[in-house]
């Protein structure tokens, strides 16, 4: 049996799939930024530590503002995180990664989650009232 531990498309060569564990791994390494595209409600209720919160809304217009190294993007079960990166490619600077599963297959797997509203949170209505100002 042949087990699929990542996926890429010939179309965009900066683009992965990956599962949680793959994407655990190169964060815990520092090697990805974890974009969270989710609803702020759904970010305050659960979110991985550290993760910065766009909503998919206003990700392309904040694009300009995603760091400079790779990122991960991550939702609830990973269909808007598949958008975003599949989607949108033309809004990431180096590579992609759409954690498959999102959410729901992170926190399956036992890993880390933190609650609340943090600095994180709340970056990109500061990064948007400045666009406006």
């Amino acid at each position: 049996m042949q087990v699929v531990e990542q996926y890429t498309t010939p179309y965009y060569k900066h683009i992965l799939s990956l599962p949680p564990s793959s994407v655990r791994k190169l964060w815990k390494q520092n090697k990805i930024t974890l974009i969270d595209v989710r609803t702020p409600e759904e970010y305050e209720d659960h979110h991985i530590p550290g993760a910065i919160l766009i909503p998919l809304d206003y990700l392309e217009v904040l694009s300009k503002f995603l760091p400079d190294n790779d990122v991960a993007v991550i939702c609830e079960h990973g269909n808007r995180a598949l958008y975003a990166t599949y989607g949108m490619p033309h809004i990431y600077k180096k590579k992609a990664i759409h954690m498959q599963y999102g959410m729901a297959g992170w926190m399956a797997m036992g890993y880390e989650v933190e609650s609340g509203m943090d600095e994180n949170g709340k970056k990109w209505m500061k990064l948007l009232d400045s666009i406006e100002s």
